[in-house]
């Protein structure tokens, strides 16, 4: 992949030229792994973002850009509002947001404004637009698209694992066996009901989902209330991964409490217009969780970015990977817990 790479000067450029105004001075924030942010103090009035993608094959630009330009269109003032873009620069220009990153100051009622904000979106699935939007990254729409999509990362896992043995033990003793359980329950429920798992999610229940979306993603404002950025996932998904992706996700670190709380607000909202969705919920929760398991430990595959991202902090890479697969371990503790029957014997 394409990393991110641009100057300050170049920023700047691109900026003026997309805003039609003196940009003032720009400077680096909120780098992260996908891509760069710059914040542009402009000459005349408030200070605006530009974002710059990495040309990896993926138009993120273009998914984030109609995402939130639909959002703001429909009067969601929780997200920046598109301003102009460049695909040739592989940059966009977006309204700024102050705030310090959510994660870092965690509040009682994060759990509760992350839920507000995903209800809220439900509210725009049949709005103007909303079907020209586009499925969310990794989406999945049927349970069996969720057990190839583990299998496959599983596959690749399995092969980084041949030069780890702690790695290895972790997944053969551990992981492994409480899918498998996982996959079996979701199997035989379905046929007890005389579903098919391989059939696609009807579009009337699919919800509208930032995807790979949690705290990490939002910026607390003096206020308190959160504002969430980054969208070049965004689409149309299960509302199973949403709910069980958001309270999983190890970027938000959500207290016990606090995941407990978010799945029942959204099961509620979820379930009033969807009679099986509880049923796909319970079935699924586990192997999504598996999938996060696995997301984790991308950092032992040597093409991945997220061992890029580790060899970049500098540091003992075997030490840094041996804190990925405690993450893991802990993570897959956390998924167990809500399904004694998981639990390896």
């Amino acid at each position: 992949m394409s990393e991110p790479d641009i100057s300050v000067q170049d920023a700047a450029s691109i900026g003026s030229r997309l805003s039609g105004a003196r940009v003032a001075a720009a400077q680096p924030a909120r780098s992260g792994g996908n891509n760069r942010v710059f914040r542009l103090e402009m000459a005349e009035g408030p200070p605006l973002a530009l974002k710059h993608y990495p040309s990896d094959g993926r138009d993120r630009l273009g998914q984030e850009y109609d995402a939130l330009s639909f959002l703001s269109r429909h009067g969601i003032m929780s997200t920046p509002r598109p301003i102009a873009k460049d695909p040739a620069a592989f940059s966009a220009l977006y309204q700024w947001f102050d705030g310090d990153a959510a994660v870092l100051h965690p509040q009682d009622d994060d759990a509760d404004q992350l839920a507000d904000f995903l209800i809220e979106l439900q509210k725009l699935r049949n709005a103007d637009g909303a079907q020209n939007l586009r499925n969310a990254s990794a989406s999945i729409f049927s349970p069996e698209e969720a057990i190839a999509q583990y299998e496959q990362r599983l596959d690749g896992l399995r092969r980084a694992s041949q030069d780890h043995p702690d790695l290895r033990a972790f997944m053969d003793g551990s992981l492994v066996p409480s899918t498998a359980v996982a996959i079996r329950q979701l199997r035989r429920r379905y046929a007890e009901l005389g579903l098919d798992p391989a059939t696609d999610l009807a579009p009337a229940h699919r919800a509208l989902s930032p995807s790979d979306f949690g705290l990490h993603n939002a910026l607390r404002a003096d206020d308190g209330r959160l504002r969430f950025i980054d969208f070049e996932y965004f689409g149309w998904d299960d509302p199973v991964k949403l709910v069980s992706d958001t309270a999983i996700h190890p970027g938000s670190d959500l207290p016990e409490a606090g995941a407990n709380r978010l799945i029942e607000r959204l099961s509620r909202a979820f379930e009033a217009g969807d009679d099986a969705f509880a049923i796909r919920r319970d079935v699924l929760y586990p192997v999504f969780g598996a999938i996060w398991c696995l997301i984790v430990l991308n950092a032992y595959l040597p093409e991945s970015r997220s061992r890029r991202a580790l060899v970049a902090q500098g540091g003992d890479l075997t030490v840094r990977l041996a804190g990925q697969l405690d993450k893991a371990r802990r993570l897959h503790q956390t998924i167990c817990q809500r399904d004694p029957d998981l639990t390896p014997r």
